[in-house]
């Protein structure tokens, strides 16, 4: 449900009608026996629901959805628990020494002033009081000492777990990357419970290494070939292709400079061209090698991207003869040009100049990208070449 019912205040508020031994509650026209231990719980998928200001005082709101930072912490002790379990246990005895120390400050606190509160007479001259205050004040220090050495045991301990933070950052990216799917379509649902079983199962794959920071790497691009994998498996073929490009996108941001993902999605589709110039202008802006019908797509690209453009030298149509020619003008751009522009931006040139080629286009720009990260940078010619099989395997 999205809301609460009008119907269910005078149960929510408890307006409880006494008749005899017995509680009754009135709902809608019908008067029903009411229990004690009745209990009642209303869920609800939308994150933010409305809940009315006459509702808010008598329901209590309590949030399950998963945030980054939450799922962060989980994965971190998960890892810290599979990597060094003694660290984990140091760090949970640490804590519950820490938690008696306080409760035995704030003991002989109440004490000393319950201590005070019964004396008799002049407290200067009380040898007992004195001497017992003196005790608390003693024992007061050594429990302070104790708590500093605590805190400072557990700044050391937090330096050593926060060595696997990238990993768990890197886990929770993933998690939320594949629940964005569900955007996509309503069956692409995947649940907690499923990705932290894939998580475990990549924490036991064998990647060995005595290097804390190289392990990390070795996990993460282990936790990645599992994930991507997993959920290829579950998708319609149509979406295969959407998803690569979204799990690099999600995963890898730094690929993709300013501007270079919204012209690709059209959320930047050159209104300032729209405005002032027409079709006719748009024609005149773009070399005479370009088809026609892609003159507007061009001059977009060149007003929301005019470095790009610039590199590209479009004008010279001896340098983009073979391109525009070539069945396979995705693998046949100029060697200049190549250097000097990233996956990416030949992919957006492609859907600009060749867009019967944007499909291939995207799928290579995928098997590239993907595996130079699924694997390790040191990772043999055999692996990539699997991971590029996989890839196509699940895209095309």
């Amino acid at each position: 449900m999205d809301g609460v019912e009008p119907v269910l205040y005078p149960l929510l508020r408890k307006d409880l009608v006494v008749q005899g031994p017995r509680y009754a509650i009135q709902i809608g026209e019908k008067i029903i026996d009411y229990n004690e231990e009745f209990r009642l719980f209303l869920s609800t998928r939308n994150p933010n629901p409305f809940i009315p200001p006459d509702a808010s005082s008598i329901v209590t709101e309590v949030n399950f959805t998963t945030t980054g930072s939450g799922l962060r912490g989980q994965l971190l002790a998960l890892t810290i628990q599979h990597e060094k379990p003694n660290l984990e246990e140091q760090k949970t005895k640490l804590l519950q020494q820490e938690e008696d120390k306080k409760i035995q400050l704030a003991k002989l606190e109440e004490s000393l002033l319950e201590t005070l509160a019964t004396s008799q007479g002049n407290i200067l001259e009380n040898k007992d009081l004195i001497e017992s205050l003196n005790q608390t004040k003693a024992s007061s220090a050594l429990i302070q000492e104790s708590l500093a050495e605590s805190h400072r045991l557990q700044s050391s301990l937090d330096q050593e777990r926060d060595a696997y933070l990238p990993l768990a950052e890197s886990a929770s990216k993933m998690y939320f990357i594949i629940s964005d799917l569900s955007k996509i379509n309503n069956m692409y649902r995947f649940s907690l419970a499923a990705f932290l079983r894939l998580f475990q199962r990549a924490l036991q794959s064998e990647q060995d290494s005595s290097n804390t920071e190289e392990r990390i790497k070795l996990l993460i691009d282990a936790l990645k070939h599992t994930v991507y994998e997993y959920v290829c498996r579950c998708l319609f073929k149509a979406d295969q292709l959407m998803f690569a490009l979204h799990f690099v996108r999600g995963m890898h941001p730094e690929l993709f400079q300013e501007n270079e993902w919204e012209t690709f999605t059209g959320v930047i589709i050159g209104d300032t061209i729209r405005k002032s110039d027409s079709q006719r202008s748009a024609r005149d802006q773009i070399p005479s090698w370009i088809e026609q019908e892609r003159a507007w797509a061009v001059a977009t690209l060149k007003t929301s991207l005019p470095g790009l453009y610039q590199t590209l030298c479009l004008e010279d149509e001896g340098l983009w003869h073979t391109f525009s020619q070539s069945s396979v003008c995705e693998q046949e751009f100029p060697s200049t040009i190549v250097k000097r522009i990233s996956l990416f931006q030949q992919v957006l040139v492609v859907q600009a100049v060749r867009p019967d080629r944007l499909q291939s286009a995207m799928a290579l720009f995928a098997c590239k990208t993907l595996g130079k990260f699924i694997f390790h940078q040191g990772a043999s010619t055999q692996q990539l070449n699997t991971v590029v099989i996989l890839v196509i395997h699940f895209i095309l």
